[in-house]
């Protein structure tokens, strides 16, 4: 079964000209009430947008409602846009009201509007910047309840540096889409755990956990054996030891393998945490966009991530052990003794495990500390 998206954005745009339909018409339609009549609906726009029983009323990039002063103020601006031969840009963003409900934006009949602006003034900005039109456009919008579903009308025009065309990329208008649902329900957050469990918990613990160190040397002897297993397996140059290089594709399992191994000796229960976690994000996505193969793509990114940071960080490790050995032997002008070998593989296990383990004692710390936060504010 198909999920609904949780948001659908609809664009078009109007290419101005001096002998054209002026835009300042087009916020008259978004302010008056006759929208039955179809004669002339572009006309009608603004004046549709500010009936009190179908929209909460125009708002802007900085202000949430507007006087009749400052409607007219955009209407002229929009005039001005319009005889300059501006392009007017036309965003319908639509909402599933159930998604709404669900992240708390709609209650009963009570519509959060403030959540609903903020939501698409971050997707706006966030548009006007990948297109080059931060400094150059103004816009209005309006959010609307008269129809089975609630959305948002937003009209934009340039006051300087027009564009010639009025196509934006397909990315722009995904990242809106995008901007919208995450400022709604803020996965930010989520998000946020998702990689310092990536970056702090499992990377930062591992760059001062050397994988050849005594306790591994005597606990976590298959791990040690990995290692050296993808040492060996190393080419000669070492310029092509990093992850995504094609010349470590026959290596990249067993480095994979060391990943896996690590994270289970380590962080066993965390990562069942952090997959949990991984599992509701993907689950949201396919609420938010109605997309498995988009929300799939997220699961695959997230890992990727953490492989490729670990990998590359297990090649640092296999590099710096490399020199050192290669430094020994051309030092005695012979193959370094077994016992000089051994001593460095301990070291380098022991230094990974001892990162590894404080930088996790100060996340659990960082943790507890953010809870007390959390129940003093409670207590307020």
């Amino acid at each position: 079964m198909t999920t609904r998206p949780a948001v659908v954005i609809k664009s078009k745009f109007i290419a101005g000209s001096n002998g054209g339909t002026s835009f300042n018409n087009y916020l008259n339609y978004m302010d008056r009430a006759e929208t039955h009549d179809k004669v002339n609906d572009f006309e009608k726009y603004q004046d549709y947008m500010s009936n009190e029983e179908k929209s909460t009323g125009l708002f802007t990039s900085n202000k949430d409602s507007l006087s009749d002063e400052d409607k007219e103020y955009f209407k002229e601006e929009f005039k001005k846009a319009q005889e300059s031969g501006s392009v007017l840009w036309q965003d319908v963003i639509s909402f599933d009201n159930e998604w709404l409900k669900e992240s708390g934006v709609l209650h009963e009949q009570n519509i959060d509007t403030k959540q609903i602006q903020d939501a698409t003034r971050s997707a706006v900005q966030d548009m006007l910047k990948k297109e080059g039109m931060i400094d150059s456009a103004i816009w209005t919008g309006a959010i609307h309840y008269n129809t089975d579903n609630i959305h948002v009308h937003v009209a934009i025009v340039q006051t300087k540096n027009f564009k010639e065309r009025g196509k934006r990329k397909q990315g722009s208008i995904d990242s809106m889409k995008s901007k919208v649902a995450n400022k709604i329900i803020d996965r930010s957050k989520h998000n946020e755990k998702l990689n310092v469990f990536i970056r702090e918990r499992v990377i930062d613990s591992k760059r001062d956990d050397p994988l050849l160190s005594l306790k591994n040397q005597v606990m976590n002897r298959e791990l040690v054996r990995q290692f050296k297993k993808v040492h060996q397996l190393l080419p000669e140059d070492k310029r092509m030891w990093r992850y995504n290089m094609n010349a470590l594709k026959e290596v990249r399992p067993e480095i994979d393998k060391l990943t896996t191994l690590y994270i289970e000796k380590n962080f066993k229960e965390e990562f069942k945490d952090f997959q949990k976690q991984l599992e509701k994000e993907v689950e949201i996505h396919k609420r938010m966009y109605g997309n498995s193969e988009k929300s799939e793509n997220y699961r695959e990114t997230k890992m990727t991530d953490l492989y490729t940071r670990m990998g590359n960080t297990i090649l640092k490790e296999a590099s710096a052990y490399d020199g050192k050995q290669k430094e020994l032997g051309r030092k005695s002008n012979k193959k370094p003794s077994a016992f000089f070998v051994q001593r460095d593989l301990n070291k380098a296990v022991y230094l990974v495990n001892r990162y590894a383990k404080d930088d996790w004692e100060n996340a659990k710390n960082q943790k507890a500390y953010e809870e007390l936060q959390k129940e003093q504010e409670y207590e307020r």
